[in-house]
């Protein structure tokens, strides 16, 4: 059966314009249904109902199933849902006098999960990796087959999850661009043209299988700077949206298996060079280290132009460390010179007598003060 790689020129890829940020926090598209005596009724009943679903999600999301299952926990009750709440949105609302349907978004309060989750005895995992662009693959060439499996990754809504999946709308001249990719031969040459033109770093491609009971999925995940490549066993969904979700939660739990250190893990003190070419690449790198679960504490010794000198507290794995921050494009390595150094992934290190060049060439073209005008 011919694979073909799906075309974004169908696909409807919505950033949805809301008060609701990409957080973890938060759960988007809950669907609610339910009946009572009267609408107002209906709908109140509905949107409690919601707000369980939306709360399990979140927890399911933020911690190990290992820790669910060895604690006894079971689900999230309405009572302790309605009280970790901060925000709630309503879209596609549907009413009658006796019935109502709505889909829901809910963001949480950061520090009401944090006690609640204390409570329960389970690790808070809320370190997100980042963002990834889904390239949907479907294995029939079926019009209505590939459409659905389209509108699973745009209406599954994932930018919320600890592996944030990009849903940007197309480009122009993109086009030209996906149907250039022959029959799901995806080129890592090609994967770094479509990562440019949408500005993501890692692709997800997602292999889909229609089934006698749904929907099988199977994927990869690229690393656009660095050229790494892993592939995820497959799920399998009763739907297209299952499947798709599925999928996401195994990128998760690969996620949070590979940043949750131990509780009794030591920590350990370790200066390090953090090198940059520009503020933006700094900004970069600053974001990475203060949403790195490894990283329990960080202190700026020094700072210059192009580097600073930084105690970090991690874990005590530096295995795991380096591994969350290279999903985050961070590349953590050992220089002769420089002792542990920090850099984006794909940065090369200056040759000294190619930066003194740099600095001499500066210093003769710098322009000379006038005496007069200070």
């Amino acid at each position: 059966m011919l694979i073909r790689v799906l075309s974004f020129c169908f696909i409807v890829f919505f950033s949805a314009v809301n008060a609701f940020a990409d957080d973890p926090y938060t759960v988007s598209n809950v669907y609610v249904d339910a009946q009572a005596d009267t609408s107002i009724a209906a709908q109140t009943l509905a949107i409690s109902q919601g707000y369980v679903q939306a709360a399990n999600i979140m927890i399911k999301r933020l911690s190990l199933e290992s820790e669910r299952i060895s604690k006894g926990f079971v689900a999230v009750n309405e009572l302790d849902a309605k009280k970790m709440i901060r925000a709630q949105g309503t879209a596609s609302e549907k009413r009658s006098s006796t019935r109502y349907i709505a889909d829901i978004t809910v963001s949480f309060n950061q520090n009401a999960v944090s006690q609640y989750m204390r409570a329960k005895g389970l690790t808070l995992v809320d370190s997100q990796s980042r963002k990834r662009l889904v390239i949907p693959v479907l294995g029939a060439d079926i019009a209505s087959e590939t459409d659905l499996w389209h509108r699973a990754w745009a209406d599954g809504q994932f930018a919320n999850a600890l592996t944030p999946i990009d849903v940007m709308s197309m480009r122009p001249g993109l086009e030209s661009l996906i149907g250039s990719l022959d029959g799901g031969n995806l080129k890592l040459a090609d994967l770094k043209m479509i990562g440019e033109a949408f500005g993501v770093e890692q692709i997800l491609i997602a292999f889909g299988q229609p089934t006698y009971s749904g929907y099988s999925v199977i994927l990869k995940d690229v690393a656009l700077d660095s050229g790494s490549q892993r592939s995820f066993s497959a799920v399998n969904g009763n739907s297209a949206l299952e499947a798709a979700s599925k999928a996401v939660m195994k990128l998760e739990d690969d996620w949070k298996a590979s940043t949750v250190t131990p509780i009794s893990t030591r920590s350990v003190i370790m200066p390090v060079s953090v090198l940059y070419r520009n503020h933006v690449e700094w900004k970069m790198l600053q974001d990475a280290i203060n949403g790195t679960a490894q990283i329990r504490w960080a202190k700026l010794e020094a700072i210059s132009n192009g580097g600073a000198m930084m105690l970090l507290t991690y874990g005590g794995d530096m295995e795991r460390l380096r591994n969350e921050l290279s999903y985050k494009g961070v590349s953590l390595r050992t220089d002769a010179k420089l002792g542990t150094i920090l850099t984006r992934t794909g940065y090369i290190i200056p040759k000294p007598e190619v930066k003194k060049a740099e600095e001499n060439k500066r210093t003769v073209q710098k322009p000379k003060l006038d005496s007069k005008n200070g």
